[in-house]
């Protein structure tokens, strides 16, 4: 275990001192940031935390929009504030203008209106995340606050699912109200929790005692165990999935195979019988056929009819009600799509889903680029967390195949830590050419 310095009150807080996780540290370290910060991460806390859904008493004020508000006032006035070049920047603005455009020629051009504040918040707070943690402490310290947001939805999830015996319940866990609280949602943003804590752990570990190890394996393993309570099998298989891209990556041979067995197995085993019957009857139990339903409706009707624009952003539901309004499927109703995929397609057209293919791949793009410059300087964190966020960005993308959260928080935030992370690799690659010797 590396020995930590101890450090004068006075002292400035380097990058390596956080690696602690000390609460002091930590502290002394984010007292010194900009406001900018501060109002970054308390906006977090109000939209992803919701403590004024929790506690009525709060919710006399818009918090959200109130700390969006002040995180452009402060970033704007934050001096080491920057933004730099990406294509992922460029690509997000495209997609804005074609969302932008699909709304003005919508089949119902209000509920595209009624809807731009969500789209249109996603898209500032890229912007503001890419400029404003644009230093390897400030990202820790995000991401740390990040994790911690999370981490109060997971543990409550993995010690409800233990709770009831680690059996299965129709039910699954919730999060938090808002984004997170239908189990399938939940369970999207528990994947890309314990991806994210995973990479941290990794990567921070050798400067922990056995103890605050043993605490934050725990705590990163609760993400993918509340994934596993969900009674979620697109998050389920979303899992499957981000093992399966661990396993094409892994580099450490037969040992890195037998631990990635291990662990698989393990999950495998805490699967009540229930869920496994689910996954048989997959295909043919009654939600499968009301989601092949709406699929089919999307690729055989609305994107053909719809090709360039689609319907209109936000405009599935008023489009297939006018046109369907007996329903669809096995239940007759008509929800959205649960697909991410068909639901662009559907609403921006073959446009908007190319722009967002395109988001994807760059995104992928960002994280290989970021690893190979971290190669230059063996930055272990930076290297371990461009692998975290790939796998959480391969979950999203596998378990968006079954739910319509396109427009959820899921994907913009992850390609905004993404080009955060490329842009603090890009940075310190910069500085550390410029020194001499």
């Amino acid at each position: 275990m590396n020995s930590v310095k101890k450090l004068n009150k006075n002292q400035p807080i380097d990058i390596t001192d956080l690696y602690t996780l000390k609460l002091g540290v930590f502290w002394r370290a984010f007292k010194s940031e900009h406001l900018s910060l501060w109002m970054l991460c308390i906006y977090f806390f109000f939209e992803y935390v919701r403590p004024q859904s929790l506690y009525p008493v709060l919710d006399i004020l818009p918090w959200g929009q109130l700390f969006l508000i002040a995180t452009i006032v402060t970033g704007v006035l934050d001096p080491a504030a920057r933004r730099m070049s990406n294509i992922q920047n460029k690509l997000l603005i495209l997609f804005a203008f074609v969302l932008i455009l699909s709304s003005i020629f919508a089949f119902k051009p209000s509920a595209s209106i009624d809807y731009w504040e969500v789209m249109g918040g996603w898209i500032i707070i890229y912007f503001l995340l890419t400029s404003i943690v644009n230093t390897e402490k400030r990202l820790l310290l995000f991401l740390l606050i990040y994790c911690l947001f999370n981490l109060k939805m997971s543990q409550h999830g993995a010690i409800a699912w233990a709770q009831r015996g680690f059996s299965f319940a129709s039910f699954g866990l919730i999060g938090s109200p808002g984004w997170f609280r239908n189990s399938g949602e939940y369970a999207i943003q528990m994947l890309i929790y314990g991806s994210l804590a995973i990479s941290i752990v990794i990567s921070l570990r050798d400067h922990w005692g056995k103890y605050k190890k043993l605490f934050f394996y725990l705590a990163a393993a609760t993400g993918y165990m509340a994934v596993i309570g969900s009674s979620s099998r697109g998050a389920q298989i979303g899992l499957a999935a981000i093992g399966i891209w661990f396993l094409l990556k892994q580099k450490s041979g037969f040992k890195g195979l037998l631990i990635l067995i291990a662990i698989a197995s393990v999950l495998y085993n805490f699967l009540p019988e229930e869920q496994m019957l689910r996954f048989k009857e997959m295909g043919d139990d009654k939600d499968s056929l009301q989601r092949l339903a709406y699929w089919q409706y999307g690729l055989l009707n609305v994107i053909p009819k719809n090709l360039m624009l689609g319907v209109g952003y936000h405009n599935w539901l008023p489009y297939v009600y006018f046109l369907k309004p007996e329903g669809l499927g096995p239940s007759q109703m008509i929800e959205e799509p649960h697909n991410i995929y068909i639901q662009i397609a559907s609403e921006l057209g073959l446009t908007g889903l190319f722009v967002f293919l395109l988001l994807i791949l760059f995104a992928f793009i960002n994280n290989a680029r970021t690893r190979s410059i971290t190669r230059d300087f063996e930055d272990k964190l930076l290297f371990n967390l461009s692998h975290g966020l790939d796998a959480g960005l391969v979950g999203f993308l596998v378990s968006g195949s079954f739910v319509t959260v396109g427009y959820y928080p899921f994907f913009w935030i992850q390609i905004s830590m993404i080009i955060a992370l490329n842009h603090v690799a890009r940075r310190k690659q910069a500085e550390s050419s410029s020194c001499p010797g």
